[in-house]
């Protein structure tokens, strides 16, 4: 029995390497997690990319941060995130063992099965078609002609366009290097009719886009969303087939010990509903997100933003708010105005009230580095009045909400949450009882009364939306100048 037992779960292979032999062997007589264990720590391979991890020395984030290192308190663990160049080399890190697992935002993508074993599935999203402004949109891939498609590498949606290609009859029989605008050798197939531009990542997919470098590309729906906010020249066409799975990549050469702990914390993580806030903590706040909003604050940030950078930092750092949040609030309440004021008479960037700046010691609320520092002040103190058990950054979320609508009509919120069976710790939760402060049958019996609860929503989702965004100029920046440092070097090599 052990003999056949050891047969079907580490068959030999004669196609495997030496080195995947050895990794073999190496798992077979000591398990993955009793490996991982004895190092102390856990070593996933990711990608840079704000819904997916955004390193920083304060406040790093993310959808695979959050649940990576939920995953490594389960396990009893340290975290050490390696980012990977891009999609392929997320994979190649966990192949070659330089990664237990990848947590990247990958699809379950068919191709790949017979090297990774996917775990659960956590978010599903739809592949589409999108189109520039100015296009003829099209109703499927039949309609581009020979026109230029983007697609992110390594992406399964370049596996599929490659399978698309082929059942749809789309081939060109023979054709060139210069007919598809790269060298072939770059393409999973290199018989498109489509001409096919492959862009490093996601971002740099809606970029050509959106610059005119490419008339179509093919990305996810929540890509496609983002890149609808930044841009008016970005039109969705078309879903391209069935939903598809966001999950992690373990190597099929290792055993399942680690494998079955991820299945044990994802089926926790459901059923407790965590996983349900984690998603909305990062996908939610762009579904109602004005897009004019959205494009004239990208405008405006690398127009009139950096006067105020150092107070915002300042502000941050002694308050242990991110910098980007404090930005992001002060453009939802004066679009960056040191002199703006509301008819109620709140008064500067930070649109602080009379009575609030004479609590928290403000004598000069038109100077925009004092305005800052005390709403950040401010902001701290509400956050001291949440309770301590809510985790952040909802405890955050709750003193915004409680900065713009009072503490008091936030306080009924959260009455109405616990009464209605939710969780108060949670911003998701009590943003639903928010929009009831509005209802007379509700508010009527509440301590602080009627409150325009659906305003305070927009403006607590507006600033999450807008702290993202900013999140996104910041990485794009830096992966601009890091290939433009690379294409110097080689042109100096």
């Amino acid at each position: 029995m052990p003999l056949i037992w050891w047969i079907h779960t580490y068959a030999p292979n004669a196609q495997q390497t030496d080195e995947q032999r050895q990794l073999s062997l190496a798992f077979e007589r000591v398990p993955q997690l009793i490996q991982i264990k004895a190092r102390g720590y856990l070593r996933v391979a990711t990608l840079v990319s704000p819904t997916i991890y955004v390193p920083d020395d304060h406040h790093p984030q993310g959808l695979e941060y959050d649940l990576v290192t939920r995953f490594a308190e389960q396990l009893g663990l340290p975290v050490r995130f390696i980012q990977a160049k891009d999609i392929d080399d997320a994979y190649a890190l966990v192949a070659h063992n330089q990664a237990d697992f990848a947590a990247a935002g990958l699809v379950v993508n068919p191709d790949r099965e017979a090297e990774f074993r996917y775990g659960p599935s956590y978010l599903s999203v739809r592949r589409q078609l999108i189109y520039r402004t100015g296009s003829n949109r099209p109703k499927g891939l039949q309609d581009l002609g020979d026109a230029t498609l983007a697609v992110e590498a390594g992406s399964s949606s370049q596996n599929w366009l490659s399978q698309q290609t082929k059942t749809q009859g789309l081939l060109n029989p023979s054709p060139s290097a210069d007919d598809l605008g790269q060298a072939t050798e770059d393409l999973p197939d290199s018989h498109y009719a489509i001409r096919v531009q492959v862009e490093p990542s996601g971002l740099r997919t809606l970029e050509a886009l959106e610059q005119g470098k490419v008339d179509y590309a093919i990305v996810l729906s929540h890509q496609a969303l983002l890149g609808q906010k930044m841009s008016d020249k970005i039109r969705v066409a078309t879903d391209l087939g069935p939903p598809v799975s966001f999950a992690w990549a373990f190597s099929r050469l290792a055993d399942r010990s680690l494998y079955d702990e991820a299945l044990v914390f994802f089926n926790k993580l459901r059923q407790s509903g965590e996983l349900r806030t984690l998603i909305d903590r990062h996908y939610a706040q762009f579904e109602q997100l004005d897009q004019k909003l959205a494009q004239n604050f990208l405008s405006d940030v690398e127009n009139r933003i950096s006067p105020y950078l150092s107070a915002f930092k300042a502000a941050g750092k002694k308050y242990q708010i991110d910098w980007r949040l404090l930005a992001a609030m002060a453009y939802q309440e004066s679009k960056w105005q040191p002199n703006a004021e509301s008819h109620k008479g709140a008064y500067g960037m930070m649109q602080i009230t009379p009575p609030t700046a004479q609590s928290i010691g403000l004598n000069n609320p038109g100077n925009p580095t004092e305005n800052i520092m005390a709403a950040a002040k401010y902001l701290n103190q509400l956050r001291d009045q949440v309770n301590d058990n809510a985790p952040e950054p909802d405890r955050t979320y709750l003193a915004m909400a409680a900065y713009n609508i009072g503490i008091g009509h936030l306080n009924d919120a959260i009455t109405l949450t616990t009464q209605q069976g939710g969780n108060p710790d949670r911003w998701r939760d009590i943003r639903a009882r928010l929009l009831q402060l509005s209802e007379p049958a509700v508010y009527r019996k509440l301590k602080a009364g009627f409150a325009q609860g659906e305003q305070t929503v927009q403006y607590v989702e507006n600033i999450r939306a807008l702290h993202d965004l900013l999140i996104w100029v910041e990485l794009h920046r830096d992966q601009t100048e890091s290939a433009r440092a690379q294409e110097t070097q080689q042109i100096s090599n």
